[in-house]
């Protein structure tokens, strides 16, 4: 019983079939690990990849700009050219509730974009980051943590 369990669970990931190969509870977690790194190496459609290791900082930087043009460009430019809370007449911030639309979709980018960043990387790299909340503050102090100065 536990051997079909096995089987038909590890056929869902792989193209291997039980018939062809021996499936045991360790082979279906490599399988799963293999595919968890994949993921976190490459990025997939609705996830960015994984900076995992500050010293990987160079080569993920460029692949993760690219992923976010592909997959998130609106929040993209949040990270390119920052982005502002609108102010009113008395240059004070406007309240969330008393946004326009096209603020809200702005707010929207700018959140996303600061998700995107705090899932990409690791949570020990990111608690050592000094910034404002912002995406673009966010970015910069990982390339300083990185790069140093």
């Amino acid at each position: 019983m536990a051997e079909e369990f096995y089987n038909t669970f590890y056929n869902a990931f792989t193209s291997e079939s039980s018939e062809t190969s021996t499936v045991t509870p360790k082979s279906i977690t490599k399988t799963i690990n293999d595919n968890i790194k994949h993921d976190n190496f490459y990025g997939t459609y609705s996830k960015p990849l994984k900076l995992e290791k500050i010293e990987d900082y160079t080569w993920w930087k460029e692949r993760f700009l690219n992923w976010t043009k592909a997959y998130a460009h609106e929040s993209w430019f949040c990270l390119e050219f920052g982005y502002s809370r609108p102010i009113n007449d008395k240059n004070e911030e406007i309240p969330l509730n008393d946004f326009s639309e096209d603020d809200k979709r702005k707010f929207s980018y700018e959140q996303k974009m600061i998700a995107l960043i705090q899932q990409s990387i690791q949570d020990d790299i990111f608690y050592l980051l000094n910034h404002d909340g912002s995406s673009k503050s966010v970015w910069e102090a990982l390339r300083v943590k990185a790069e140093g100065g």
